[in-house]
Protein backbone atom coordinates (compact mmCIF):
# COMPACT_ATOMS: atom_id res chain seq x y z
CA UNK A 1 0.00 0.00 0.00
CA UNK A 2 1.02 3.44 -0.88
CA UNK A 3 0.50 6.55 1.72
CA UNK A 4 0.46 9.81 -0.03
CA UNK A 5 2.00 12.32 1.26
CA UNK A 6 1.69 16.26 0.20
CA UNK A 7 3.66 19.02 1.96
CA UNK A 8 3.46 22.31 2.12
CA UNK A 9 6.45 24.90 3.14
CA UNK A 10 6.53 28.73 4.80
CA UNK A 11 9.97 29.52 4.68
CA UNK A 12 10.05 33.04 6.45
CA UNK A 13 12.70 35.27 7.52
CA UNK A 14 12.50 34.37 11.16
CA UNK A 15 11.77 30.24 11.01
CA UNK A 16 10.83 28.17 8.15
CA UNK A 17 7.72 25.99 9.24
CA UNK A 18 6.97 22.31 7.36
CA UNK A 19 3.79 20.55 7.31
CA UNK A 20 2.15 17.48 5.50
CA UNK A 21 -1.12 16.26 5.02
CA UNK A 22 -2.64 13.70 3.82
CA UNK A 23 -5.08 13.60 0.15
CA UNK A 24 -8.09 14.75 2.58
CA UNK A 25 -6.18 17.50 3.49
CA UNK A 26 -5.63 16.45 7.10
CA UNK A 27 -2.45 17.22 9.01
CA UNK A 28 0.20 14.03 9.34
CA UNK A 29 2.96 15.97 10.80
CA UNK A 30 4.96 19.41 11.06
CA UNK A 31 8.38 21.00 11.87
CA UNK A 32 9.93 24.41 12.89
CA UNK A 33 13.29 24.61 11.81
CA UNK A 34 15.72 27.99 11.29
CA UNK A 35 15.31 30.79 8.57
CA UNK A 36 15.48 29.40 5.11
CA UNK A 37 16.03 33.20 3.33
CA UNK A 38 19.05 32.53 1.42
CA UNK A 39 19.57 36.41 1.14
CA UNK A 40 19.56 35.87 4.70
CA UNK A 41 21.58 33.08 5.70
CA UNK A 42 22.92 31.97 2.39
CA UNK A 43 22.45 28.96 -0.05
CA UNK A 44 24.03 26.36 2.39
CA UNK A 45 22.10 26.81 5.89
CA UNK A 46 18.71 27.87 3.55
CA UNK A 47 18.86 24.30 2.02
CA UNK A 48 19.70 22.66 5.14
CA UNK A 49 16.63 24.43 6.75
CA UNK A 50 14.54 23.36 4.08
CA UNK A 51 15.93 19.58 4.08
CA UNK A 52 15.61 19.17 7.99
CA UNK A 53 11.71 20.02 7.85
CA UNK A 54 11.25 17.62 4.83
CA UNK A 55 13.59 14.52 6.26
CA UNK A 56 11.34 15.30 9.73
CA UNK A 57 7.70 15.23 9.21
CA UNK A 58 8.33 12.05 6.17
CA UNK A 59 10.23 10.45 8.64
CA UNK A 60 7.53 10.93 11.68
CA UNK A 61 5.08 10.01 9.36
CA UNK A 62 6.82 7.10 7.97
CA UNK A 63 7.46 5.60 12.03
CA UNK A 64 3.75 5.55 12.70
CA UNK A 65 3.39 3.70 9.75
CA UNK A 66 5.56 1.22 10.53
CA UNK A 67 3.04 -1.68 11.29
CA UNK A 68 0.42 -0.92 8.67
CA UNK A 69 3.34 -1.18 5.72
CA UNK A 70 2.73 1.67 3.79
CA UNK A 71 5.20 2.88 1.84
CA UNK A 72 5.37 7.36 2.28
CA UNK A 73 4.92 9.04 -1.32
CA UNK A 74 5.27 12.74 -1.52
CA UNK A 75 2.70 13.20 -4.41
CA UNK A 76 3.43 16.79 -4.59
CA UNK A 77 5.10 19.80 -2.77
CA UNK A 78 4.38 23.77 -2.46
CA UNK A 79 7.09 26.12 -1.20
CA UNK A 80 5.94 29.58 -0.21
CA UNK A 81 9.25 31.26 0.22
CA UNK A 82 10.21 35.17 1.28
CA UNK A 83 13.22 36.08 -0.77
CA UNK A 84 12.26 33.96 -4.16
CA UNK A 85 10.68 35.92 -6.44
CA UNK A 86 12.79 35.60 -9.32
CA UNK A 87 12.60 33.21 -11.75
CA UNK A 88 16.49 31.85 -10.78
CA UNK A 89 16.01 31.92 -7.02
CA UNK A 90 12.57 29.35 -7.99
CA UNK A 91 14.92 27.15 -10.11
CA UNK A 92 17.56 27.19 -7.62
CA UNK A 93 15.05 25.98 -4.99
CA UNK A 94 13.75 23.35 -7.26
CA UNK A 95 16.78 22.13 -8.20
CA UNK A 96 16.97 21.47 -3.94
CA UNK A 97 13.84 19.26 -4.00
CA UNK A 98 14.48 17.31 -7.18
CA UNK A 99 18.02 16.69 -4.99
CA UNK A 100 15.74 15.26 -1.90
CA UNK A 101 12.67 14.13 -3.58
CA UNK A 102 13.35 12.98 -7.23
CA UNK A 103 13.09 14.69 -9.87
CA UNK A 104 9.43 13.55 -10.64
CA UNK A 105 7.75 15.31 -7.82
CA UNK A 106 5.58 18.39 -8.79
CA UNK A 107 7.20 20.86 -6.95
CA UNK A 108 5.93 25.00 -6.76
CA UNK A 109 7.33 27.82 -5.28
CA UNK A 110 5.54 31.19 -4.53
CA UNK A 111 6.10 34.40 -2.94
CA UNK A 112 5.34 34.11 1.40
CA UNK A 113 1.98 36.16 0.41
CA UNK A 114 0.37 33.49 -1.72
CA UNK A 115 0.07 30.94 0.91
CA UNK A 116 -1.29 33.66 3.01
CA UNK A 117 -4.27 33.52 0.45
CA UNK A 118 -4.53 30.25 0.25
CA UNK A 119 -5.04 29.50 3.82
CA UNK A 120 -8.15 31.59 3.58
CA UNK A 121 -9.32 29.86 0.53
CA UNK A 122 -9.09 26.46 1.10
CA UNK A 123 -6.43 26.10 -1.42
CA UNK A 124 -7.08 28.39 -4.31
CA UNK A 125 -5.75 31.14 -6.24
CA UNK A 126 -8.78 33.64 -6.11
CA UNK A 127 -9.22 36.53 -4.32
CA UNK A 128 -7.19 39.30 -2.79
CA UNK A 129 -4.37 38.78 0.22
CA UNK A 130 -3.39 42.25 2.44
CA UNK A 131 -0.58 41.65 5.06
CA UNK A 132 0.12 44.28 7.43
CA UNK A 133 2.73 42.94 9.81
CA UNK A 134 6.51 44.78 9.97
CA UNK A 135 5.88 45.10 6.14
CA UNK A 136 3.18 45.16 3.96
CA UNK A 137 1.97 43.84 0.85
CA UNK A 138 -1.48 42.74 -0.99
CA UNK A 139 -1.89 40.18 -3.79
CA UNK A 140 -4.65 38.96 -5.42
CA UNK A 141 -5.62 36.57 -8.10
CA UNK A 142 -9.26 36.59 -10.48
CA UNK A 143 -10.45 33.50 -12.01
CA UNK A 144 -8.82 33.39 -14.98
CA UNK A 145 -5.69 32.76 -13.05
CA UNK A 146 -4.58 36.68 -13.66
CA UNK A 147 -2.03 38.04 -10.87
CA UNK A 148 -0.77 41.06 -9.51
CA UNK A 149 0.86 42.82 -6.39
CA UNK A 150 0.29 46.15 -4.71
CA UNK A 151 2.99 47.65 -2.31
CA UNK A 152 5.76 45.37 -0.53
CA UNK A 153 8.73 47.42 -1.31
CA UNK A 154 10.04 47.72 2.15
CA UNK A 155 10.22 50.90 4.48
CA UNK A 156 12.73 52.88 2.51
CA UNK A 157 10.50 52.73 -0.77
CA UNK A 158 7.21 53.09 0.96
CA UNK A 159 5.50 50.41 2.80
CA UNK A 160 2.73 53.03 4.07
CA UNK A 161 0.05 51.17 6.46
CA UNK A 162 2.82 48.86 7.21
CA UNK A 163 3.91 48.29 11.35
CA UNK A 164 7.47 49.85 10.57
CA UNK A 165 5.27 53.00 9.19
CA UNK A 166 3.21 53.45 12.06
CA UNK A 167 5.50 53.46 14.11
CA UNK A 168 7.78 55.56 12.44
CA UNK A 169 4.70 57.95 12.26
CA UNK A 170 4.64 57.76 16.18
CA UNK A 171 8.05 59.14 16.49
CA UNK A 172 7.63 61.65 13.85
CA UNK A 173 4.11 62.81 15.69
CA UNK A 174 5.82 63.34 18.90
CA UNK A 175 8.83 64.93 17.82
CA UNK A 176 6.42 67.54 15.69
CA UNK A 177 4.46 68.07 19.20
CA UNK A 178 8.15 68.81 21.11
CA UNK A 179 8.89 71.12 18.23
CA UNK A 180 5.40 72.34 18.82
CA UNK A 181 4.29 72.44 15.05
CA UNK A 182 2.15 69.54 15.83
CA UNK A 183 -0.24 69.41 18.56
CA UNK A 184 0.11 67.72 22.12
CA UNK A 185 -0.53 63.89 22.07
CA UNK A 186 -0.40 61.08 25.02
CA UNK A 187 1.84 59.23 23.02
CA UNK A 188 4.84 60.61 24.16
CA UNK A 189 4.23 60.02 27.35
CA UNK A 190 3.85 56.10 26.96
CA UNK A 191 6.54 56.39 23.93
CA UNK A 192 9.21 57.61 26.45
CA UNK A 193 8.20 55.12 29.00
CA UNK A 194 8.45 52.00 26.85
CA UNK A 195 11.87 53.05 25.42
CA UNK A 196 13.31 54.08 29.19
CA UNK A 197 14.04 57.76 28.05
CA UNK A 198 13.44 60.82 30.24
CA UNK A 199 13.14 63.65 26.89
CA UNK A 200 12.44 63.36 23.53
CA UNK A 201 16.24 64.52 22.83
CA UNK A 202 17.60 60.94 23.33
CA UNK A 203 15.00 59.56 20.78
CA UNK A 204 18.08 60.55 18.72
CA UNK A 205 20.02 58.14 20.15
CA UNK A 206 17.83 55.48 20.02
CA UNK A 207 16.65 55.75 16.30
CA UNK A 208 20.09 56.12 15.12
CA UNK A 209 22.34 53.44 17.27
CA UNK A 210 24.57 51.73 14.79
CA UNK A 211 24.31 48.12 16.81
CA UNK A 212 20.76 48.34 16.87
CA UNK A 213 19.32 49.40 13.07
CA UNK A 214 16.19 46.90 11.97
CA UNK A 215 13.03 47.95 11.03
CA UNK A 216 11.05 45.55 13.35
CA UNK A 217 12.40 47.98 16.83
CA UNK A 218 10.23 50.93 14.41
CA UNK A 219 7.62 48.23 14.20
CA UNK A 220 6.97 47.22 17.89
CA UNK A 221 6.30 50.81 18.95
CA UNK A 222 3.09 50.68 16.33
CA UNK A 223 0.63 48.82 19.51
CA UNK A 224 1.65 52.15 21.62
CA UNK A 225 -0.91 53.45 18.86
CA UNK A 226 -3.31 51.13 19.11
CA UNK A 227 -3.76 51.61 22.60
CA UNK A 228 -3.55 55.48 22.47
CA UNK A 229 -6.22 55.20 20.03
CA UNK A 230 -8.39 53.76 22.44
CA UNK A 231 -8.21 55.97 24.89
CA UNK A 232 -9.24 58.55 22.61
CA UNK A 233 -5.65 60.34 21.57
CA UNK A 234 -6.91 62.08 18.43
CA UNK A 235 -2.87 61.69 16.55
CA UNK A 236 -3.22 58.17 17.79
CA UNK A 237 -6.51 57.83 15.80
CA UNK A 238 -5.17 60.02 12.72
CA UNK A 239 -2.19 57.65 12.70
CA UNK A 240 -4.25 54.62 12.60
CA UNK A 241 -6.81 55.86 10.11
CA UNK A 242 -3.69 57.29 7.67
CA UNK A 243 -2.20 53.81 7.58
CA UNK A 244 -5.87 51.90 7.25
CA UNK A 245 -6.32 54.27 3.83
CA UNK A 246 -3.09 53.64 2.65
CA UNK A 247 -3.78 49.33 2.93
CA UNK A 248 -7.32 49.70 1.44
CA UNK A 249 -5.45 51.77 -1.59
CA UNK A 250 -3.48 48.96 -1.83
CA UNK A 251 -6.68 46.94 -2.01
CA UNK A 252 -8.24 48.86 -4.19
CA UNK A 253 -5.51 49.18 -7.09
CA UNK A 254 -5.75 45.21 -6.69
CA UNK A 255 -9.60 44.93 -7.20
CA UNK A 256 -9.13 47.99 -10.17
CA UNK A 257 -6.33 45.97 -12.18
CA UNK A 258 -8.17 42.49 -11.83
CA UNK A 259 -11.80 43.51 -12.48
CA UNK A 260 -12.92 42.32 -9.24
CA UNK A 261 -15.59 45.27 -8.33
CA UNK A 262 -18.62 43.74 -9.54
CA UNK A 263 -18.28 40.26 -8.14
CA UNK A 264 -18.04 38.35 -5.09
CA UNK A 265 -14.28 37.89 -4.00
CA UNK A 266 -12.76 36.76 -0.45
CA UNK A 267 -10.84 39.16 0.82
CA UNK A 268 -8.33 37.88 3.34
CA UNK A 269 -6.57 39.49 6.11
CA UNK A 270 -2.98 38.24 7.36
CA UNK A 271 -0.35 39.57 9.73
CA UNK A 272 -0.26 40.45 13.01
CA UNK A 273 -1.79 44.10 12.98
CA UNK A 274 -5.16 43.20 11.21
CA UNK A 275 -5.68 39.93 12.04
CA UNK A 276 -7.23 41.02 15.71
CA UNK A 277 -9.78 43.41 15.59
CA UNK A 278 -8.82 46.51 16.66
CA UNK A 279 -10.05 50.17 15.42
CA UNK A 280 -7.23 49.77 13.26
CA UNK A 281 -8.69 46.59 11.35
CA UNK A 282 -12.25 48.08 12.10
CA UNK A 283 -11.32 51.57 10.26
CA UNK A 284 -9.84 49.39 7.00
CA UNK A 285 -13.36 46.93 7.36
CA UNK A 286 -15.16 50.22 7.06
CA UNK A 287 -13.64 51.58 4.24
CA UNK A 288 -13.74 48.34 2.10
CA UNK A 289 -17.05 47.86 2.79
CA UNK A 290 -18.42 50.82 1.55
CA UNK A 291 -16.79 50.58 -1.65
CA UNK A 292 -16.77 46.67 -2.41
CA UNK A 293 -19.96 45.58 -0.69
CA UNK A 294 -18.96 42.49 -2.51
CA UNK A 295 -15.84 41.47 -0.75
CA UNK A 296 -15.79 38.73 1.65
CA UNK A 297 -13.60 39.56 4.17
CA UNK A 298 -11.63 36.37 6.18
CA UNK A 299 -9.29 35.99 9.15
CA UNK A 300 -8.05 32.38 8.36
CA UNK A 301 -7.78 30.25 11.03
CA UNK A 302 -5.50 28.04 9.73
CA UNK A 303 -1.18 29.02 9.06
CA UNK A 304 0.36 30.16 5.51
CA UNK A 305 1.88 26.41 6.12
CA UNK A 306 -1.40 25.21 5.69
CA UNK A 307 -2.29 27.44 2.53
CA UNK A 308 1.32 25.64 1.02
CA UNK A 309 0.25 22.33 1.84
CA UNK A 310 -3.28 22.49 0.14
CA UNK A 311 -2.25 24.19 -2.81
CA UNK A 312 0.16 21.28 -3.02
CA UNK A 313 -2.93 19.07 -2.51
CA UNK A 314 -4.51 21.28 -5.45
CA UNK A 315 -1.03 20.83 -7.20
CA UNK A 316 -1.61 24.42 -8.36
Amino acid sequence: MVKEVFIGVDGGGTKTLTLAVNNEGKELSRHVSPCSNYHSVGEDLAKASIYEGIRFVLNQIKRENEDKEEDVQVKSICLGMSGVDREEDKKMVIGWISELLGPNVPCKIYNDAIIALASGTDGHLFGIVVICGTGCISLGFNKDGQTTRSAGWGPLLGDYGSGYQIGYDILRHVLRAKDETGPKTSLTKVLLERLNLTKEDSLISWAYDPKNQNWQKFAQLSTLAFEQANAGDEIAILILNDAANALFEYISSIVKKLNLANEPFPLIFAGGNIERKSMFSDLLIEKIKAAYPNADIKIPNREPVFGAALLALNNN
